[in-house]
């Protein structure tokens, strides 16, 4: 848990963070889901009726016994506990024992087939759940956010929130894991796309990747000792409840999880109430060594002190932050500990529970010293097992939006260490009077903070659908960022076979000005100079044939990127947005990230389980009425493949009212420290018209601490190689660093980026990180202890560093790892200049590329592996961009209206 005063987290605890004024605005917007304010201030409409959650259901009734054998339980050992009369499972647990679970198993014949084995009872616990009694209406969002009205039987106060749809602007969780360690995950249809996929695993009985748990694919089920996170045929309605509430999608279903984006790895601990704190350690374990960025810990117990701390320091160590439930006993943690609530780790944050008007839970334990901070946590609206909703209240539902949260911290902040994190999060919580005493920090969860770490732009996206021909699309952009140089970067991409390429070579018209879109399928137009962004509407118009495409679209302010990009589904002479996707809600594994999402909606692999067991819903109160909303379905059947959820209506599951909620100098420069060098002029140290990558360092910044010093930047002076060069060759090394690296193969890349490379090494760690030069993040696509994949960046030419980093900022450096070559000769065009291939004389005059776009667009170009020809010879290309949206873009829906997907 977070430290007290002083320690960790308990360093800002006295800190008070203003609350930014929210007023409603009495606007007539329609978004996505929760994509925008207005939808959640102003389309709230009242729900039907919804059973409250009930006590969660037994366990499996199996005895467990803890078997240490001198020299370490081995495989042997294990076989022979395997064979015992009445043995459903053994297992071997870290330190070297081994875990036997039974029906009667005693001791006395553990002993009679291991003569020196010592046995002991495995340590239990309950997960943190509060008995809640009174009926309820669904209380759809108030977490989120708070309108005073979205509530339910209880009383609720404008602003008591998370203020999730805030920090949305900064990060929604793609590519981000939040491990739920619990009783089973069931695939509710408001979480199509969430389950985490290890890339070193496939589905099947063999353990390929060699950690002893054949076929985890998807996480690891400790209680059985199975692949199977479903926990098929037991209760696990309490871990389909947490994990709704930290990643339910936002897709017209439901409710939205405060990380809608995120990936969820399941491992499985227990069954209804019950959970074994043996299995939570090892499952700590096995998230930190499978690149869980959090870990979240819904359950508890009066012992396993030692076992828990450790496994917690070790996560910690890789870099996850770790979130436990504070108890629904009312009781003071400092003084009745309750493991691991109470467990003092910097980098662990407890969490208790609030009501919606701001007020500590009566059932939530305090701690003055033990709990850092308190979440929403009172009859909240989430999902269970078999497509049904239900309302939780306890520490159970409140702990897992703030690992929510912790994740979206992680991608704004992705170099911080664990602890500096979680001390980040609670010092941005929003201190109340009514929390003083009862928790180190006196305040609740709030992501308003976060949202300001990046100036928001609110894209609001109609015409999204037309008639083969000239199509012109609506945008207004809205906000209310400062006067100075506008421009704004259009993006175009188009489906082929499942897949999203950049459209190249075509013509977009902007008020009259024409560019073509480049090898990224972008193209730039100048704005001129605004006193204010305001409200600003674009109308681009493009030449379209019949097909699926995507458009996105990003404002520059004075050359700097002012919020996220956005992208919408732009559908020309086909259906509107299917919510399924072209592969049935699949979402391919994302790509900047061990794992990423798995493929709901497919028919599973013979002898895969398939998700969703209907067991009895519930929350983190008792399950009440299986006969939920959506539910109805034969307790323990499998729909066969393609075969209709049971109880639900493809696609039409109803929210509440039936409502769709929808450096000083640079090297070789010589220029004026902290001076901006003026248009068109040459940057110090670069090459003529050399235009810096997304995230490259600017002239005239100070490079951030523990970053290679400004000259990697640029190619290394005299190392320019020439442009005819061709991508290839591998480069050895001799053990570089802790992790041993030994080669980088290829060594030499195109400019454009998207090239796949592969590091290998003797003690790559679990979560590694990479980067090229000093600024531009690599996309990690696959991690083993011996072999690293990267999709390089794009840079322009030179010779770079490579730095790879584990979780606790241990950094290797691969010197002059890889090198830029330009695929195409010629030189980049001068800002300004004309674009390539765009219609002499018809690109708007002083149409200038935002910095990290080639002028026109130009990036990606064709590898073997990227270009294709479209249906009507278009010319298609890979793209990062567009590959990262996965098919979650056409779930979007934007018949209509919508605010689009961030990219």
């Amino acid at each position: 848990m977070g430290a007290a005063a002083g320690t960790g987290t308990g360093g800002k605890a006295t800190r008070g963070v203003p609350r930014r004024t929210r007023a409603v605005a009495a606007v007539a917007a329609i978004a996505v889901g929760f994509g925008g304010a207005a939808v959640i201030d102003t389309l709230l409409l009242p729900a039907p009726a919804i059973a409250e959650a009930g006590d969660y259901g037994p366990g499996d009734g199996l005895t467990r016994l803890v078997v240490s054998v001198p020299g370490g339980a081995d495989d042997t050992a294990v076989v022979t506990l395997s064979a015992l009369p009445g043995v459903e499972s053994a297992q071997r647990l870290h330190d070297g024992s081994a875990l036997v679970a039974g029906d009667g198993i005693t001791p006395a014949a553990v002993t009679a087939a291991l003569p020196t084995a010592t046995v002991t009872p495995a340590v239990p616990g309950e997960v943190t759940a509060e008995t809640v009694t009174d009926p309820g209406w669904a209380a759809y969002g108030w977490n989120l956010r708070n309108t005073g009205s979205n509530s339910y039987s209880q009383t609720g106060v404008a602003g008591a929130d998370v203020d999730a749809p805030s920090g949305w602007g900064a990060s929604t969780g793609r590519g981000l894991v939040v491990a739920i360690v619990d009783s089973g995950f069931d695939m509710h249809p408001d979480m199509a796309g969430a389950l985490w996929t290890n890339p070193d695993e496939p589905c099947g009985s063999t353990d390929v990747d060699g950690n002893g748990k054949a076929g985890d694919c998807h996480g690891w089920n400790f209680y059985k000792n199975t692949a199977d996170v479903t926990n098929a045929g037991l209760d696990n309605s309490h871990g389909t409840s947490v994990s709704y509430v930290a990643a339910a999608r936002r897709n017209d279903l439901g409710s939205a999880g405060v990380a809608p984006d995120v990936t969820i790895m399941p491992l499985v601990i227990g069954a209804g109430r019950e959970v074994w704190l043996n299995l939570g350690a090892e499952a700590i374990r096995y998230a930190a060594d499978h690149g869980a960025d959090v870990i979240n810990a819904s359950w508890g117990g009066l012992g396993g002190e030692t076992m828990l701390r450790e496994a917690i320091q070790y996560a910690v160590s890789k870099g996850a932050v770790v979130v436990a439930a504070a108890g629904n006993d009312g009781r003071d943690r400092d003084a009745e500990k309750f493991y691991p609530a109470s467990i003092n780790v910097p980098g662990m944050l407890t969490v208790g529970n609030t009501t919606a008007a701001d007020r500590p839970s009566s059932s939530s334990a305090w701690g003055a010293n033990t709990v850092d901070l308190y979440a929403p946590g009172t009859l909240v609206y989430t999902g269970v097992p078999g497509g049904a909703y239900t309302l939780v209240s306890g520490t159970s539902i409140a702990a897992p939006q703030v690992a929510a949260a912790a994740a979206l911290y992680r991608d704004v902040y992705p170099d911080a260490t664990a602890a500096e994190l979680a001390a980040r999060l609670v010092g941005d919580a929003e201190v109340l009077p009514s929390l003083a005493g009862k928790a180190n920090s006196s305040a609740r969860l709030s992501m308003t903070a976060l949202g300001d770490t990046v100036v928001g732009v609110r894209y609001a996206f109609t015409g999204m659908s037309a008639e083969p021909g000239s199509v012109t699309a609506q945008i207004v952009a809205s906000g209310s960022a400062a006067a100075g140089e506008y421009a704004v970067t259009f993006a175009l991409g188009m489906e082929h076979d499942g897949q999203v390429y950049a459209l190249t070579e075509v013509p977009v018209t902007l008020d009259g000005g024409t560019g073509t879109t480049g090898d990224d399928g972008s193209v730039t137009f100048d704005l001129g100079h605004r006193d204010a962004l305001g409200s600003l509407p674009l109308s681009p118009s493009v030449p379209l044939e019949t097909g699926r495409y995507v458009l996105t679209a990003q404002l520059f302010l004075d050359g700097e990127p002012l919020g996220r990009e956005y992208a919408a589904p732009l559908l020309v002479g086909v259906e509107g947005a299917d919510p399924t996707g072209p592969d049935g809600g699949s979402q391919p594994s994302n790509p900047t990230r061990p794992g990423g999402d798995s493929q709901p909606g497919r028919t599973p692999a013979p002898g895969e389980q398939r998700p969703g067991n209907p067991t009895q819903p519930g929350g983190d109160s008792q399950p009440g009425n299986p006969t939920q909303p959506g539910g109805g379905s034969q307790p323990g059947r499998t729909p066969a493949p393609g075969e209709q959820q049971p109880g639900t209506q493809p696609g039409a599951i109803p929210a509440p009212g039936e409502q769709r909620p929808g450096n000083p100098t640079q090297p070789g420069g010589g220029s004026q420290p902290g001076r901006t060098p003026a248009p068109g002029e040459q940057q110090p140290g670069t090459q003529p018209g050399a235009i810096p990558a997304p995230g490259e360092q600017q002239p005239g910044t100070t490079p951030t601490p523990g970053e290679q010093q400004p000259g990697d930047t640029t190619p290394i002076p005299g190392q320019q190689p020439p442009p005819t060069q061709q991508p290839g060759g591998e480069k050895t090394y001799p053990g570089t660093g802790t992790f041993g690296l030994t080669s980088i193969d290829p060594t030499r890349v195109t400019t454009s980026g998207g090239t796949e490379v592969t590091i290998t090494g003797t003690a790559i760690p679990a979560g590694a990180r990479v980067r090229v030069g000093d600024a531009a993040r690599a996309a990690v696509t696959s991690v083993s202890a011996t072999q690293l994949t990267f999709t390089t960046p794009a840079r322009v030419a030179g010779v770079y560093d490579v730095h790879v980093f584990a979780p606790d900022g241990t950094e290797a450096v691969l010197a002059a790892g890889l090198t830029y070559v330009e695929v195409d000769s010629g030189t980049t065009p001068m800002p300004g200049d004309q674009q390539p291939g765009s219609d002499p004389g018809g690109q708007r005059p002083g149409t200038t590329p935002a910095p990290g776009n080639q002028p026109g667009g130009g990036s990606n170009p064709a590898t073997p592996r990227s270009g294709v020809i479209g249906p009507n010879g278009e010319r298609l290309l890979y793209s990062a961009r567009f590959a990262s949206l996965g098919s979650a873009i056409w779930s979007v829906n934007c018949s209509s209206t919508c605010s689009g997907l961030a990219v």
